[in-house]
C-alpha cells in the first residue's frame, strides 16, 4: 500500500512539472510520436524517392547518414542535408538542402553530380561567425586518382556553389588565424608536379590564395593532419611517400606575410630542413607540448646500414628557423610502443630483439665497439595466457596493459657496471604506448 502512494504521488509530481495532463496506461505505452517538423521532412523525402531516387549515404568520412543535420546559418535551427541517387541513372547524383520552418522544412537547393559515388561530406566553418559550408566529394572513377569537389554556402537562406574543381586529398583548417577554415587540395599540375593550393572563403567566394609544390620525390601523399610550429602557428602536415624506397617524408605548408609555401623545401641546406627516414613513422606531438614534431632517423651503434636499427630524433619546426631537436626515441612500430632515449643514451646504446610463444623481449644494450656490450633494459611485451606470471615475477616493473597484451620492463644485473643505468621512475616516465591518429 506504501509503495502504490509513493508511486501515484512521483507520477502527480511529474505532471505537474511538465504541466501535462495525466495519461491513461495505454497511451503511456505507445511509442513517442514524430514532431510535425520530422512527419514535414519525411513527406519531402518520400517526394524525391518517388519521383525515381534512391537514397544514399557518403562512403567515408565521419558523416555517414543519407540525411545529415546541421545547422549551417548559426540561427539555431538545423538544415536537413538528404542524399540520392537516379535510379535508372546511378551515376547521377543529388544532395538536397531543406531549412526548418515552423513545423514545416522547406526545399532551398539542390546539387548535382555524376560520379560512381558520394566519397564524403563535411561541413568546414567558412566566416569567423560561425557560419558553415558544404563540401561533397565525388568518386569520379574507380582508379581513386582524382575525386571532384563541389564546395557550397547557405548564408542568407540562399545555396549557392563557390568552387567545382577536382583533388587528390584535401583538409579544412584554419591556416591564416581568422576563426575560420580555409581548405588545402592536393592535386598533380600540368608537369606531373605534386602541388598544394590554398583556398579562402571571401566575400562570397573560394579565393585561392597561393600554391606551392611538395618534395620532388614524393609518389603519393598517405595522409595529412593539422598541427603547431614553435611559436603555435598553424601548418598542414602532409605525410607522403617517396617514388624510390621505403620510409616515408612530411611536406609543412604554412601560410603567413610571405604567402602559401612549404617550409620543408626551404633553406640552403636540404639536410637542414630535410624531414625523410626510412621507417614509416608519422609526424606526431612526441612529447606533449603541443606542437608537431617530424621525425628523422638516425642509425643506432654497431648496425650495418642494410640491416640497421634506428632511433629517432624528433624537430620541432618554424617558418625562417632551423628546426630544434626536443627529443629522441626508440619506435618499436610492430608492437605498438617507444621509449625516450637521454642525451646520455643518445649514440651510445643499441637494440636487440628475440621472442618465443607468447613473449617478446627488446633489449637496450650499452654498445662497446671492442668489448662485449652491457645489457641495460629489457621490455617485454607479453599476449600469452600465463602473461600475468610472467609480469608479476620478481623484479618486473609493468609498464602498460591492454585487453591481450601486457608491457613490462627488466633491468638485468650487468646494468648496475653501467653509467647509463636507469632508474625505475626514469624508465616508467620514458616508456609510451604509441597512438596514431591519421587522416587522408
Amino acid at each position: 500500500m506504501k509503495s502504490k502512494s509513493i508511486l501515484l504521488a512521483l507520477c502527480l509530481i511529474l505532471c505537474l512539472l511538465g504541466g501535462c495532463e495525466f495519461k491513461s496506461g495505454d497511451k503511456l505505452l505507445q511509442p513517442p510520436q514524430p514532431s510535425k517538423a520530422y512527419e514535414a521532412l519525411q513527406k519531402q523525402l518520400t517526394a524525391i524517392t518517388d519521383n525515381g531516387a534512391i537514397a544514399v549515404a557518403p562512403q567515408s568520412g565521419q558523416n555517414r547518414t543519407t540525411v545529415k543535420l546541421e545547422d549551417l546559418d548559426r540561427d539555431g535551427e538545423e538544415e536537413a542535408v538528404a542524399f540520392f541517387c537516379e535510379a535508372k541513372n546511378p551515376s547521377q547524383f543529388h544532395v538536397y538542402l531543406f531549412q526548418k520552418d515552423g513545423d514545416d522544412y522547406v526545399a532551398r537547393g539542390e546539387i548535382t553530380g555524376t560520379g560512381v559515388q558520394i566519397a564524403s561530406v563535411s561541413f568546414p566553418t567558412l566566416l569567423p561567425t560561425g557560419e558553415k559550408g558544404i563540401v561533397i566529394s565525388w568518386k569520379l572513377g574507380s582508379d581513386n586518382t582524382s575525386t571532384g569537389m563541389t564546395v557550397c554556402s547557405f548564408i542568407g537562406g540562399k545555396l549557392e556553389i563557390l568552387l567545382e574543381t577536382t583533388y587528390q586529398s584535401f583538409v579544412a583548417c584554419d591556416l591564416d588565424a581568422d576563426g575560420a577554415d580555409d581548405l588545402v587540395l592536393f592535386t598533380i599540375d600540368a608537369s606531373g608536379r605534386r602541388t598544394a593550393q590554398l583556398y579562402c572563403y571571401s566575400r562570397g567566394k573560394m579565393t585561392l590564395r597561393g600554391e606551392t609544390t611538395l618534395a620532388p620525390e614524393v609518389q603519393a601523399v598517405v595522409s595529412l593532419k593539422t598541427g603547431n610550429l614553435r611559436g603555435y602557428q598553424k601548418a598542414v602536415f602532409a605525410e607522403g611517400k617517396p617514388e624510390l624506397g621505403t620510409g616515408l617524408m612530411t611536406d609543412i605548408l604554412i601560410y603567413d606575410a610571405d604567402g602559401f609555401r612549404n617550409i620543408a623545401l626551404e633553406g640552403e641546406d636540404s639536410a637542414d630542413q630535410g624531414t625523410y627516414r626510412p621507417v614509416s613513422v608519422p609526424s606526431t606531438d612526441v612529447n606533449g607540448d603541443r606542437l608537431t614534431e617530424v621525425p628523422r632517423a638516425v642509425a643506432m651503434p654497431g648496425t650495418a646500414a642494410s640491416d640497421a636499427i634506428y632511433m629517432l630524433d624528433w624537430y620541432a619546426y618554424s617558418a625562417g628557423d632551423r628546426p630544434v631537436r626536443v627529443a629522441t626515441t626508440y619506435q618499436n612500430v610492430s608492437e605498438n610502443w617507444q621509449f625516450e632515449l637521454s642525451d646520455d643514451w643518445r649514440g651510445e646504446v643499441t637494440v636487440t630483439k628475440s621472442s618465443s610463444e607468447g613473449m617478446s623481449i627488446t633489449t637496450f644494450q650499452e654498445y662497446r665497439e671492442a668489448d662485449d656490450p652491457i645489457p641495460l633494459l629489457a621490455i617485454y611485451r607479453l599476449t600469452g595466457d600465463m602473461r600475468s606470471y610472467y609480469a608479476s615475477r620478481d623484479r618486473m616493473i609493468e609498464l602498460a596493459k591492454t585487453k591481450n597484451e601486457i608491457y613490462a620492463a627488466y633491468i638485468p644485473e650487468e646494468a648496475a657496471n653501467s653509467k647509463l643505468l636507469l632508474t625505475e621512475e626514469s624508465i616508467r616516465g620514458r616508456f609510451a604506448m604509441i597512438t596514431q591518429n591519421w587522416s587522408s
